[in-house]
């Protein structure tokens, strides 16, 4: 028969469960599983207090919440622990970031090499300033000054803004966002079976994540059957677009077709692989 361990726990101490808990006695935290120690640190031995707290959770000794509840911290800090021990393991929690106390830098080359090989893999700056624990300001002047390279960046070179100096050119032409002129100088002349959709690489897109829903809606019928129902139509615009957009519009919580005036035409037009999408399109 299996005994169970008894919470043979002692005044004074701090119950983080009904099992754990945790003493301090001049300045040395002690951890006890009911009558036994099991971790000590000093009281402001941080980098051993998160190994600590790490190791209690991903054990299934404590739980976050009880962790969080008994230290005050916040749950990003007790997450940002157990993901560390994971991925890393019990040393990383004592490499030194800070340089050499005689003025070195905080992104030491081989924090820097780390830093690269981070965002190589596609974390955001903000992800690697926070595994490296360094401030996000310094991991940016580090980007800015050559000393890193922001590959996701680099991927993605279609910025908001530089998309809308594109687009205010093209307003010398047809309009605001027409950048594609020959297919729709062909569609003018009943030339073109309709404008493609054709989806390229870009970022901080508005209303991006609406394109998320879109497998879920060609997979419930939403384009099946259309031509067939309601016809044909000429031109750059088929109906198709408009189908898409419609419904694009209602999970934008866009009630009527005027209300696309508010959008950027460039930047919705986006979201449908298109140059641009204006109010009569619909």
């Amino acid at each position: 028969m299996t005994q169970l361990m008894l919470p043979f726990i002692s005044p004074g101490v701090t119950n983080i469960n009904h099992l754990v808990s945790v003493w301090d006695s001049e300045g040395l935290w002690t951890y006890f599983f009911g009558i036994h120690p099991i971790y000590s640190h000093k009281s402001d031995d941080q980098r051993m207090f998160r190994l600590t707290i790490a190791n209690l959770i991903e054990s299934g000794t404590c739980r976050q919440i009880e962790v969080i509840s008994a230290f005050g911290i916040s749950k990003t800090c007790v997450i940002r622990a157990q993901r560390k021990l994971r991925k890393y393991g019990s040393e990383e929690f004592f490499i030194d970031r800070r340089g050499s106390r005689t003025g070195g830098t905080v992104l030491t080359p081989k924090v820097l090499e780390r830093a690269q090989r981070l965002l190589d893999n596609g974390l955001t700056r903000k992800q690697v300033a926070e595994e490296l624990q360094v401030k996000y300001d310094t991991l940016g002047k580090a980007i800015n000054d050559g000393r890193l390279k922001d590959t996701f960046i680099s991927k993605c070179p279609n910025t908001k803004f530089e998309r809308t100096i594109i687009d205010e050119k093209a307003a010398d032409g047809l309009g605001t966002g027409c950048t594609r002129v020959v297919e729709r100088v062909f569609a003018a002349f009943g030339d073109n079976s309709g404008a493609s959709i054709e989806f390229s690489t870009c970022l901080d897109v508005p209303k991006g994540g609406v394109l998320c829903a879109l497998p879920a809606l060609v997979s419930n019928g939403l384009l099946e059957g259309a031509e067939q129902f309601l016809g044909t139509l000429k031109g750059y615009y088929k109906l198709y677009h408009i189908l898409l957009l419609l419904a694009f519009m209602a999970l934008c919580r866009i009630k009527t077709v005027e209300q696309i005036r508010g959008y950027a035409p460039g930047e919705f037009g986006k979201l449908m692989g298109l140059d641009r999408i204006r109010k009569y399109a619909v």
